[in-house]
C-alpha cells in the first residue's frame, strides 16, 4: 500500500471511530471528558527517526533515536494531538494506491503526530501470549 514517506520521527495515522455497542450489546453512551480525551489509532506510515545534539557544528556529541513505531500498530494519542489532514479522494494521483480510500475514508481523513505523541501501543491478547 502506497502512503506517503514520513521525515523523522512523523507518523501518519488515522483515528479509528468510537465503539458505540460492546460485543455483547450494551450501548455506550460517550460523555464529554474535555480536550484529554484518548482515541486508538492506526499507523500507516512511520519516519526514520531524528539526531539528537548539534550535528553540523561538530562540538556537541550526536545520536540518532531511530523509531520504534512501525506501521500497522495500534497506538493511543490525544484527540487532539497532531495535525489533520484530508485529502479529495476523487482527484487521481500518482502516490494515492486504490486502498487508501479503504482506509481513509471517503474524504481522506488522517493525521500527522509526533511520536512522542503516542501514549502506548494496544497489543491484542493473541500477540501478548505469542511473546
Amino acid at each position: 500500500m502506497a502512503y506517503p514517506r514520513m521525515l523523522q520521527d512523523n507518523v501518519l495515522i488515522v483515528i479509528e471511530p468510537l465503539e458505540t455497542q460492546t460485543e455483547s450489546g450494551i450501548t455506550l453512551v460517550r460523555l464529554e471528558t474535555g480536550a484529554r480525551d484518548r482515541r486508538i489509532a492506526k499507523v500507516l506510515s512511520v519516519g526514520p527517526g531524528y539526531w539528537t545534539g548539534c550535528r553540523h557544528c561538530g562540538t556537541s556529541k550526536t545520536t540518532f533515536v531511530p523509531t520504534e513505531l512501525k506501521p500497522g500498530d495500534r497506538v493511543i494519542v490525544d484527540a487532539t494531538a497532531g495535525q489533520d489532514y484530508s485529502l479529495d479522494i476523487s482527484v487521481p494521483r500518482h502516490n494515492k494506491s486504490p486502498e487508501f480510500q479503504e482506509v481513509c475514508g471517503e474524504r481522506g481523513a488522517f493525521r500527522i503526530i509526533r511520536e512522542q505523541e503516542a501514549h502506548c501501543i494496544v497489543v491484542s491478547e493473541d500477540e501478548q501470549a505469542a511473546a
